[in-house]
């Protein structure tokens, strides 16, 4: 398994093998496909859920919620089938049927009129797709000890990108028929207001499913080895090749479970921000929000999206190897900290003093923690890639480490 990263360790200052740049393009194009279908809702959430839920402001918070709630509890029972189903058939068509899955529920929530029809949209994807964990594990299996900081960074950057493009598309896309009437004067575009975001990012998706058709090489093969990709710059462990995946039950022990249980925390702590961020960024000021309006909203994600990719481009695997994978972790998760104290204090100051600089100031604060928190993402990804028992059993692995985070975001939200 990939050897992990500590302080003064001198593989650090070996060469680094050159990255498999072609098929982990088309890994982070998928990490890409999946934020912005994630993020594109995030501008417009609190009028769509006041829309299909009858105008209380008060109760959005509660709707949103429920609704992560119900897709979370799918994706506890479904996520750790399609990644353990990933060791045996490969990664290619569970990748693919996630993608295509995303794309249909990405258009079925722009058509979505009732608060059950929004949840059944989202419910399709979550329950159809294992993507997270999966191309975690061809990441871990295309790498080697010498480059995977770089690979797991560069994992997170579409994510980031992702987040940014979607909070773009959904504040300057939707309700079209207002910001752009000459073109989309016709009443469709009025019945359903958010249905262009969301068709935009589902095309994207469609797109990233040729593309696995194409280009996307197995990993696993048909008689149950596995692929090198890279070529001869790295020589393939015989064990792992003939390894086959454990039973489920060999990966409950210590050396497995400390870092999903890191990974379940960070997770589940971002979750409940992301849930909260949107909201409280939206909400009026006497209910606990800043008031500000879906264009506005879209702007501030979508800055922090493009800033956020090129953080986590230039300074993950450089902190990594300056400092160890432990000590940059340790510093992500301290970053909660300011993140969830300063929205009540800026709420609090609006309400005092309305909006000013000082609370402009705040905020860039608290995103700039995020950027730092966001870090712990790539570290405990290199844990938990080298905790596997071994990497025929990176997606039982990776879909275990999925499953309980499913629990996490059940609950935060």
């Amino acid at each position: 398994m990939p050897h992990l990263f500590v302080e003064g360790d001198t593989d650090l200052k070996a060469q680094r093998t050159p990255l498999p740049v072609g098929q982990l393009a088309i890994l982070l194009l998928l990490r890409f496909c999946e934020s912005s279908s994630t993020f594109v809702i995030f501008p417009f959430l609190n009028e769509l859920l006041a829309s299909v839920t009858g105008g209380d402001d008060a109760k959005v918070g509660y709707y949103s919620g429920l609704m992560e709630l119900i897709r979370q509890s799918i994706s506890l029972i479904s996520v750790m089938y399609w990644s353990r189903l990933s060791d045996h058939i490969g990664r290619k068509p569970v990748l693919l049927l996630g993608t295509f899955a995303l794309a249909i529920s990405t258009v079925s929530l722009g058509l979505s009129k009732t608060f059950l029809s929004l949840v059944l949209s989202r419910c399709i994807f979550t329950a159809l797709n294992s993507n997270a964990g999966v191309i975690k594990s061809m990441v871990g299996e295309i790498t080697d000890h010498t480059n995977s900081a770089d690979a797991f960074a560069l994992l997170h950057v579409p994510w980031a990108a992702g987040s940014s493009f979607g909070a773009f598309a959904g504040g300057w896309l939707a309700r079209p028929h207002d910001h752009f009437s000459e073109r989309f004067a016709d009443p469709f575009w009025v019945t359903y207001p958010y249905l262009l975001p969301c068709a935009v990012t589902a095309a994207i998706a469609t797109f990233a499913c040729l593309v696995i058709l194409a280009f996307l090489r197995e990993t696993i093969q048909a008689d149950g080895s596995m692929e090198p990709l890279l070529g001869s710059h790295t020589t393939p462990n015989t064990q792992d090749i003939k390894d086959e995946p454990v039973p489920l039950k060999s990966l409950l022990h210590k050396k497995t479970l400390i870092p999903i249980f890191n990974y379940v925390c960070i997770a589940s702590l971002h979750y409940a921000y992301n849930a909260i961020q949107p909201l409280f960024l939206a909400m009026p000021v006497t209910i606990g929000g800043l008031g500000l309006a879906p264009r506005e909203v879209g702007f501030i994600l979508g800055t922090y999206g493009i800033a956020n990719s090129i953080f986590q481009t230039v300074m993950l695997g450089r902190l990594v190897r300056r400092f160890g994978v432990k000590a940059v972790f340790m510093a992500a998760v301290t970053a909660f900290i300011p993140i969830f104290t300063f929205s009540p204090l800026m709420n609090l100051l609006v309400s005092e003093e309305g909006f000013s600089y000082i609370v402009w100031i705040m905020l860039a604060f608290q995103l700039s923690c995020a950027l730092v928190m966001e870090l712990g993402y790539g570290c405990v990804y290199m844990f938990i890639t080298a905790a596997a028992p071994n990497k025929r059993s990176l997606g039982a692995t990776n879909g275990l480490a999925q499953t309980l985070v499913s629990i996490g975001r059940m609950v935060m939200p």
